[in-house]
């Protein structure tokens, strides 16, 4: 869940500057050499990042009413593992198919999870399909 609010915050943050941009260059630059460029380029970024910021807000209302959604059947779980480049690395997650669904989960926060396919009962958060709860029908 911690990643859902961290992307929120940022996504709001990236979203607010480059508003901030666009408003700059439509009040002041119209005559700079890139301003077509730099509009529908911040535009494009703007939409994505207002995509990300609302579906995170979505997501954390969901979590604090605890409007949560279920699905049963048969699921895949698949693990990640952590990518360890000199950039940075990605931490490990579960995907879990579920019923057409790709939910994913944080390998921490379900250490008993194994990569196997098993009948399962998942409750998930519908707007980013983070898995909340899983029971295995072992």
């Amino acid at each position: 869940m911690n990643e859902i609010y961290s992307n929120t915050i940022f996504s709001g943050i990236f979203l607010v500057v480059l508003l901030l941009i666009i408003f700059h260059f439509l009040t002041t630059n119209r005559y700079h050499k890139d301003f077509y460029l730099t509009v529908v380029v911040c535009g494009f970024f703007g939409l994505l990042s207002l995509y990300l910021f609302s579906t995170g807000v979505a997501a954390i209302v969901s979590f604090k009413t605890n409007n949560f959604h279920t699905a049963e059947g048969m699921c895949e779980i698949v693990f990640f593992e952590e990518n360890n480049s000199a950039r940075g690395g990605h931490p490990s997650y579960y995907t879990v198919h579920i019923n057409g669904l790709n939910l994913t989960a944080a390998a921490d926060e379900f250490p008993f999870l194994l990569e196997e396919n098993i009948q399962c009962k998942a409750t998930y958060l519908k707007a980013t399909g983070t898995l909340m709860d899983i029971e295995l029908n072992r």
